[in-house]
């Protein structure tokens, strides 16, 4: 397998759910919130529940939890993305998936990346262990283990992305650089802060920023499109909506409830809601 095949394989499933979920973000201030140093690098200790369409027709519910395990030197930031289809749409293509990512604040970088996930009859399962000093990710798919080189290191799986863009993102017009895992390798992506706007939220209207990602490669998360982050200007920088204008339609993810404390753990898949 070459190593572009490999980093197809880390980012698809993640972008057909970034996409097809989005991947997500309540809350939000008058003025944008300047990050707080001391925070952790990524927002943790809260779920977000959001409601998905595609073109403008519902088709599943996705959650985004994050959480943190460990002490001290060995402590890791944990985004755990649960996916499923409708009802409806289980009838014409039944999805349900968890990816987690395992985000390092010493390395500042992704350093595991699993992927269950079941497509109709199909089930994937797929771990993905980044040794960063040593250049090389190790992917272990139904027993079986394939070494690949990394050329980067701070490299962010598409859900670390994400997450990484809320504690960077401040006003419009300052742009965020990070390293985001693509097809075509790592590859330094600006975040551009388009503008501000108030929008309709679960809490009312409220004041949001508008992020695109611009990969150099013209790509997201391995595929031809746009996505549209709609980031509240409250402290975690919540995602309000998602929207990923793709080929084959427009894909919107709303936000729908948010919790946030101590103990949250991500729902099982089969858990979700189906379709009201």
């Amino acid at each position: 397998m070459s190593a572009d095949t490999w980093r197809d394989e880390v980012v698809r499933r993640g972008s057909l759910l970034v996409g097809m979920a989005a991947v997500l973000w309540a809350g939000g201030v008058a003025a944008a919130a300047v990050p707080d140093p001391a925070a952790p690098p990524v927002p943790v200790n809260e779920r977000l529940s959001y409601k998905v369409s595609w073109m403008g027709i519902h088709c599943g519910r996705m959650t985004l939890t994050s959480f943190t395990e460990g002490e001290g030197a060995a402590v890791t930031y944990h985004i755990v993305m649960t996916a499923r289809t409708s009802k409806f749409f289980d009838g014409v293509y039944r999805v349900r998936s968890r990816i987690e990512s395992t985000f390092s604040p010493r390395a500042m970088a992704t350093v595991r990346y699993h992927d269950l996930s079941r497509e109709k009859k199909r089930v994937t399962d797929d771990l993905y262990e980044f040794d960063l000093e040593a250049g090389q990710v190790e992917r272990t798919r139904n027993g079986e283990r394939e070494t690949f080189p990394i050329e980067r290191d701070r490299v962010h799986d598409p859900l670390a992305f994400i997450y990484r863009l809320r504690r960077l993102v401040e006003e419009p017009g300052k742009d965020v650089n990070l390293v985001l895992a693509t097809s075509h390798g790592a590859l330094e992506t600006v975040a551009h802060v388009d503008r501000r706007k108030r929008i309709k939220t679960p809490l009312g209207r409220r004041e949001a920023l508008l992020v695109v990602p611009q990969p150099e490669d013209g790509m997201l998360f391995s595929k031809s499109g746009r996505m549209e982050i709609w980031m509240g200007t409250d402290d975690e920088r919540t995602p309000y909506k998602v929207v990923f204008d793709l080929s084959f339609g427009k894909l919107v993810a709303k936000l729908i409830d948010v919790e946030r404390g101590p103990g949250l753990s991500p729902p099982e898949v089969d858990q979700l809601p189906g379709d009201e």
